[in-house]
């Protein structure tokens, strides 16, 4: 990390700031006319523009200006220091690659003629701290303003952070459907690259790479192939969702809300999973060797927090055939399926239930019976009964 204390503190941001390809994160209490002219510019050319600012009269017309220039780009979050809080950071990120922080506002002031200070990011590690910071604000006020789901109408909600809802199954016509219910499930992702060597002559070098994602409501890891490709193909962003009483939302909070959190979950995992056994060899001996990658040697590429829309449609065909379609709402893709066992009617994957071999149910392991001496004959509940 390196540091600018002096004037002209523009010339190190604007470089970078005016030429992203990617995506804008700022805060800054203090916003000029001019530059949220250009921030409304960069996000009708479709680069991600994130704002934390303040409600103040020096903002008011640049506020305006932002407001007027609303896109699914262009996201702004404004504190009212007398409801919430006073913000007084300055970060700015840009394209995940460059990072500054310190007193320098987004005016002209603040970056041509007042003398101010900046930490300056130089390697991704650096940048990740800062864009960590800026996740922890967000989420922080953003909860603050989400409080019930920020209803806006009886049918209307704010979906914030969130894969789009390309599939829509509420007009769905089949007489077997008895219900439908949209959740929207909160999860962390990290991109990450591993390098590293040991030993001298020659070195043993581990490489590794991959995409990981974090359950939000279980602090669990999700190695699921298609739940990682759905958040990985597709852009999240904000929108309002009008169910019109046509079918159950649900939309969890996470348990966890701090970002660092969900990066040393991951981090604890990535080190857990690269630790292994190799052979060292040196001067015509071998030694057998555990290696254990250190923090700094794991780079995250990209993470992030996204709602990942998921459709649960209950179908029943009969008495005793009851189940669950499990689709992913940004792809449409089947996720899996949820039978209700009949004979207790508990909710099982398809793929843990067991199928009575007289009457072809599939059941949960509880309400199977062996029946038979030698042959034992796996029968559920009822078909138990009637065999005596």
């Amino acid at each position: 990390m390196k540091t600018y204390c002096d004037s002209n503190a523009g010339s190190q941001i604007e470089p970078v700031l005016w030429n992203a390809k990617e995506s804008v994160w700022i805060i800054s209490p203090w916003l000029g006319k001019d530059y949220a002219k250009r921030l409304a510019s960069l996000s009708q050319k479709g680069i991600e523009v994130r704002i934390i600012t303040s409600l103040n009269d020096f903002n008011i017309d640049s506020l305006e200006i932002l407001k007027a220039s609303e896109n699914t780009n262009l996201r702004l979050m404004v504190l009212d220091k007398k409801k919430v809080a006073f913000i007084h950071a300055k970060i700015y990120i840009i394209d995940n690659k460059y990072g500054f922080s310190g007193s320098a506002n987004l005016t002209y002031s603040g970056l041509n003629s007042s003398v101010e200070n900046l930490s300056i990011a130089e390697t991704n590690e650096e940048v990740q701290k800062i864009r960590n910071d800026f996740m922890n604000l967000w989420m922080t006020f953003d909860r603050k303003s989400m409080s019930n789901k920020e209803l806006s109408s009886g049918s209307s909600f704010s979906i914030k952070d969130a894969l789009p809802l390309s599939i829509n199954c509420e007009d769905m016509n089949n007489p077997n459907i008895k219900g439908k219910e949209l959740v929207y499930h909160p999860y962390y992702f990290f991109e990450f690259s591993l390098r590293a060597s040991v030993g001298k002559s020659p070195p043993v070098l581990f490489e590794n790479s991959g995409f990981v994602v974090l359950d939000a409501l279980t602090r669990l890891i999700i190695n699921d192939n298609l739940l990682s490709s759905e958040i990985k193909i597709n852009f999240k962003n904000d929108y309002v969702l009008k169910t019109e009483n046509k079918y159950r939302l649900t939309i969890h909070q996470p348990i966890i809300r701090d970002f660092r959190e969900a990066e040393e979950l991951v981090l604890d995992y990535i080190i857990k999973k690269n630790t292994k056994r190799y052979t060292q060899n040196y001067r015509n001996r071998s030694y057998h060797k555990i290696f254990v990658p250190y923090g700094n040697s794991i780079r995250f590429i990209k993470s992030g927090f996204v709602q990942v829309p998921i459709w649960y449609i209950d179908i029943v065909e009969s008495e005793r055939r009851r189940y669950e379609n499990v689709v992913l709402g940004a792809s449409g893709k089947k996720w899996g399926e949820v039978v209700h066992c009949p004979e207790c009617q508990k909710k099982i994957l398809i793929d843990q239930a067991i199928i009575c071999e007289r009457c072809g149910t599939k059941v949960c392991q509880d309400c199977i019976k062996k029946k038979g001496l030698i042959f034992k004959e796996k029968l559920c509940v009822s078909c138990h009964s009637k065999s005596g």
